[in-house]
């Protein structure tokens, strides 16, 4: 099945932006099944009013330097579909066009879902700038690319909903405003085995997924530099230090163990939810972290409420 094949979940038709298709490759029809058994039937709470999802993927001219271009990105896209589409949260709209960002084009979505989406992708290519949406606009590239950039933090500013996941976080490396938004900056990714996994906060409505109890999970686990703070931040999930293989071969950055897996963030009006999980295959048939994305998503649009004040430290259970 490719993920072209499942623009159509029941009666819903899901919408793919001009040139989604070129990143539609094939996943196996017994996988694609699995994470939509794996997608739950119902959000955990109705819309306030009909939703709008973007699904952002790696643009093409970027595609083939992705690391995640043959599994976690066709996966997670899927993976939102489903997600949308099963459980009647939201419309999901997929594309890789980055005139998707024009402030016109970016007020019809609810939230953007950054599906693994790598590279400076907010720098538009030669092939952008001959689009009709950006020749109209009489500016060259670095002029776009202010237009952009504006464009997207007045869009979460305003009140718009940010969900990223994984290798989203080290996209943009060249605008610090993003890692800003986001709340860190990647520093590395030490561990790829099972690792333990605190929820700091278990009656928080966003890790209701995990019955407020913490869990192992296996994964390809980063850590975060800079601009990252619980100054700025409300850590939903961190590493469980005492239940993880700590001897690992790769430097760790961070001398205090914390560790963040998941967090929220205001942002102006916006919110912003951000988690590590994203890595390997199997995440995405997981029901519980297809569960804990979905709530994150209905968070970012507005329909699940949540405290995202920061906490200055892990709560003390």
């Amino acid at each position: 099945m490719s993920l072209k094949a499942i623009f159509y979940c029941g009666a819903m038709a899901v919408a793919a932006a001009a040139g989604s298709s070129r990143v539609a490759e094939a996943i196996p029809a017994d996988q694609a099944e699995k994470i939509r058994a794996a997608a739950p039937a119902k959000p955990s709470v109705q819309p306030k009013k009909p939703r709008r999802v973007l699904i952002w993927n790696t643009p093409p001219h970027l595609m083939p330097g992705d690391p995640h271009k043959g599994y976690c990105i066709p996966y997670g896209t899927v993976a939102m579909v489903y997600l949308g589409c099963e459980a009647g949260a939201f419309h999901p709209v997929v594309s890789d066009d980055l005139a998707v960002y024009l402030p016109e084009s970016l007020k019809q979505f609810d939230a953007i879902v950054m599906n693994n989406s790598s590279g400076p992708w907010i720098t538009p290519s030669a092939a952008d700038m001959a689009k009709e949406a950006f020749r109209k606009l009489g500016l060259d590239k670095a002029a776009i690319e202010q237009v952009l950039r504006k464009s997207l933090l007045d869009y979460v500013r305003g009140g718009g909903g940010v969900v990223a996941y994984h290798y989203a976080i080290g996209a943009n490396s060249q605008w610090p405003e993003f890692q800003e938004l986001l709340g860190a900056k990647f520093t590395g990714h030490p561990w790829n085995e099972e690792v333990g996994i605190r929820v700091e906060e278990p009656t928080h409505p966003l890790v209701a997924a995990f019955g407020g109890k913490d869990f192992r999970l296996a994964d390809e686990i980063y850590q975060f530099g800079d601009p990252y703070s619980r100054k700025h931040l409300r850590v939903l999930l961190s590493l469980d230090t005492s239940r993880t293989n700590m001897n690992v071969k790769e430097p760790l950055g961070r001398k205090d163990g914390d560790f963040a897996q998941a967090w929220v963030k205001p942002y102006g009006k916006g919110r912003v939810f951000y988690t590590g999980f994203g890595h390997r295959t199997e995440i995405y048939w997981n029901p519980a972290i297809l569960q804990f994305y979905l709530d994150g998503i209905q968070f970012a649009c507005g329909d699940l409420d949540a405290p995202l004040v920061p906490r200055t430290t892990a709560p003390v259970r």
